[in-house]
């Protein structure tokens, strides 16, 4: 089955890999849908606020998007998919249904306030599931904040930060999370499983987005219970950026500072709580969970780019947006748990000529504002 939106993409394994077809795999897509409501509408239906203007309103809207997201799903045939900008009503009467008819069963969760949220839907032929974990961030965070050592005031104080400053009122709710934890119907192996949408605020807030962070991976490990951990979803952060380096090298450090230091478009560079700097307190976390990048273990980079919209401008004064924001991470295991996680294979993103003949994304071949991104993991037991 040919799928104008895949045709281009190239599926890229890593070096030295061979496959003796003894092991199992476990394969994700993570994709970011595009919510409707992320669009803005005038009382005519139409658009009026140039979100999206370049792409023609009979491709703009979930109602003719839909059928092009199943498509992809079919054709790349994931174990799991975690996927952000789900509306509850589309979930429910669309979404659900048909991810349900290629055999997938699906967990969702939902935010207050404009009952968007994140889904996670894995097969039913290949995972039992056990058990799921979802909360909002910032009712969250104060407790791993007090696990480290910082005081129950501040701590409190820093969750209502995080809940002013990733909400839009009446339009964004709060930033949550979702996890599951699913069984390998044919080996036994338990994973856990986190979607997570990083708070986007225009890339203004860095610390505001490493405390979203560090509440995901402290809560996945305590979650996980020993189990192999993928974390997965729209991070809303490039590789350049302080969220990223603080994912890649697994702590708050010098380094981390200063990228948020050095850029004056930063906002929250000197905020401070209790008299702490917010670098001063993230420190203090020793993360247990330790995460790879599966496109940088797979290719040595990230996608060239994974969202394509029209938000800022370039030199000429044309309206684009090219981003990389989308990751699949993962934790490779240990020999205390006799189990490991490698990523083969990942699908690289289109050449940039085939998007820009659409001016961007969406438009009448791609189905969102983002791509959906691909790993593809070899499940490896170690030798007793």
């Amino acid at each position: 089955m040919s799928v104008p939106s895949l045709d281009s993409r190239k599926m890229v394994f890593k070096k030295g890999f061979t496959d003796d077809g003894n092991d199992t795999t476990i394969s994700l897509l993570q994709y970011n849908i595009l919510a409707d409501a992320a669009i803005p509408r005038g009382d005519s239906g139409t658009n009026v606020c140039g979100t999206y203007a370049f792409c023609p309103e009979m491709h703009r809207y979930m109602d003719s998007r839909f059928e092009k997201i199943i498509k992809e799903v079919e054709s790349l045939n994931p174990d799991i998919v975690t996927s952000q900008e789900i509306e509850q009503v589309f979930f429910e009467n669309t979404l659900q249904p048909g991810m349900n008819e290629l055999g997938y069963a699906s967990v969702q969760h939902l935010r207050p306030g404009d009952h968007i949220g994140l889904a996670i839907f894995y097969k039913n032929e290949k995972f039992s599931f056990l058990s799921l974990c979802q909360f909002l961030i910032h009712e969250k965070l104060p407790s791993v904040l007090q696990e480290a050592g910082l005081e129950s005031s501040v701590a409190l104080d820093i969750g209502e930060y995080v809940k002013r400053h990733s909400e839009y009122p009446g339009i964004i709710g709060p930033a949550g999370d979702l996890m599951v934890r699913l069984k390998v119907k044919a080996t036994g192996t338990v994973i856990a499983v986190a979607n997570v949408h990083v708070t986007w605020k225009e890339h203004k807030y860095p610390f505001l987005q490493i405390f979203q962070m560090s509440c995901v991976l402290e809560e996945l490990f305590k979650f996980a219970e020993g189990a192999l951990c993928i974390l997965a979803g729209d991070f809303n952060a490039t590789p350049d950026m302080p969220l990223y380096h603080m994912i890649s090298s697994g702590k708050v450090c010098e380094v981390t500072d200063h990228l948020v230091q050095s850029n004056s478009y930063h906002r929250d560079r000197d905020v401070r709580f209790g008299g702490k700097r917010a670098v001063e307190i993230l420190k203090m976390i020793d993360f247990k969970l330790k995460v790879k990048s599966s496109y940088f273990e797979v290719m040595g980079r990230e996608p060239v780019y994974t969202n394509w919209g029209d938000m800022e401008m370039d030199a000429e004064g044309d309206e684009v947006h090219k981003l990389c924001l989308d990751y699949i991470c993962y934790e490779n295991g240990d020999e205390k748990s006799k189990q490991f996680l490698y990523p083969y294979a990942v699908l690289d993103v289109p050449p940039e000529h085939v998007i820009a003949e659409h001016a961007g994304l969406p438009s009448a071949i791609f189905p969102s504002d983002h791509l959906p991104i691909y790993a593809a993991f070899k499940l490896k037991q170690a030798l007793q």
